[in-house]
């Protein structure tokens, strides 16, 4: 794309007493004028340019893919402000589109165009601090292909009635088989009474424990404010998360927000970490040490001392305790019940996607069901030992 940066400045013309710019781009040439003198008449001329170049040379399917990504993600943050599923699209547009399509034509765009950017993406190559390169894995997982795949979809969707691009199903873009299947990591049961039964004492140990008891994202839990408890009834409500650039959002999703039932042994959790942090007279329910609304960076590092304490996997984060939750929990509540626990907003894992939750009859029953699950029954052996 042309960028600001290579426009020419004008030049005075004294015989004609005027600014002149002339500038040629993707094969059209085109001069501006202006009769104003001085530097006021400098920079209209210029101006004039640059009002060319974004509104007036390119229409429809002229519009550079970089520009009509510009674009895109422009009305997509006036329309639900920078959301982490902002800078989700925004990060993998910049890594895998921009470089590939970046600079041909939206109306020279093909189905094979998009399905080279899923077969060519690779890894992203970091560098440590004395500069040496390194990568993580080497391919790509289905999973990340699937994420990238859901950007090109959502770019197409948004593009298409706009008469940038031409419109292509999904379902003509492939990831390929070859493509490795990535498990998470999660906790064993006995991981979990080791968690359990010999608490650490740092700060956000209970903001994680609840986590692996509730399978709320970390953010989530982070987003609890004192209000959203109601000892009475011993629910807990959902409004709003923290992020990880520490923005505080309304959730993920929709669904996001939610109201569940928490069982005795999570609203012991919660009673404890109110009573501990009650000197802080914060409105957070996990605070960090000074009263503040807590950080995703302090909570993994907090689950990094803990992992290394009790010996869990290293690659385990505080995300795979939503995981854990789910792991041993799912075979024992009805798809109705999981929904109103996860807050999904599209098809996961097998369990379809619900809409918002108050307390109810299914909260519950959720909680009873819950309370008898072997996840829940590996926190109280300690109890019933003693």
């Amino acid at each position: 794309m042309y960028q600001h940066n290579d426009i020419p400045q004008p030049k005075w013309d004294k015989k004609n007493k005027k600014w002149v710019l002339s500038v040629m781009i993707d094969g059209q040439r085109k001069q501006f004028v202006s009769r104003t003198p001085k530097m006021p008449g400098k920079k209209e001329c210029r101006q004039r340019c640059l009002e060319w170049i974004e509104n007036g040379m390119y229409n429809d399917g002229n519009l550079p893919v970089s520009k009509a990504f510009e674009l895109f993600l422009k009305d997509y943050k006036d329309r639900y402000g920078e959301t982490e599923q902002f800078f989700k699209l925004k990060s993998l547009s910049d890594l895998f589109i921009i470089p590939v399509l970046g600079k041909k034509k939206c109306s020279q765009i093909t189905l094979n165009d998009w399905q080279n950017v899923i077969n060519n993406a690779k890894p992203t190559v970091k560098h440590r601090a004395d500069g040496t390169p390194y990568q993580l894995c080497d391919t790509l997982s289905k999973k990340y292909l699937k994420n990238i795949k859901g950007v090109i979809s959502s770019f197409i969707s948004w593009a298409a009635p706009r008469h940038f691009v031409e419109y292509i199903p999904m379902s003509q873009i492939y990831i390929p088989a070859a493509a490795p299947t990535v498990g998470k990591d999660i906790l064993q049961l006995s991981d979990i009474e080791k968690l359990f039964a010999e608490p650490t004492g740092l700060w956000f140990e209970r903001a994680l424990m609840l986590e692996v008891l509730t399978g709320l994202r970390p953010g989530e839990i982070l987003g609890l404010q004192k209000n959203d408890y109601d000892p009475q009834t011993g629910s807990i409500t959902i409004r709003r998360s923290v992020n990880a650039r520490g923005n505080i959002t309304t959730g993920k999703n929709a669904n996001a927000h939610r109201t569940i039932e928490l069982t005795p042994e999570v609203r012991q959790i919660v009673d404890e970490q109110l009573v501990e942090t009650a000197y802080l007279e914060s409105e957070w329910i996990f605070c960090n040490t000074t009263g503040l609304v807590g950080a995703q960076a302090q909570l993994l590092k907090c689950w990094k001392r803990i992992a290394a304490k009790k010996g869990f996997p290293v690659s385990t984060t505080p995300y795979s305790l939503r995981h854990t939750f789910y792991t041993h929990t799912e075979a024992y509540l009805p798809d109705r019940v999981i929904k109103s626990i996860f807050g999904h907003s599209a098809k996961t894992d097998g369990h379809s996607i619900y809409g918002s939750h108050v307390v109810n009859e299914e909260a519950h029953e959720a909680a009873k069901r819950l309370s008898v699950t072997p996840l829940y029954q590996a926190t109280i052996k300690k109890e019933n030992a003693e």
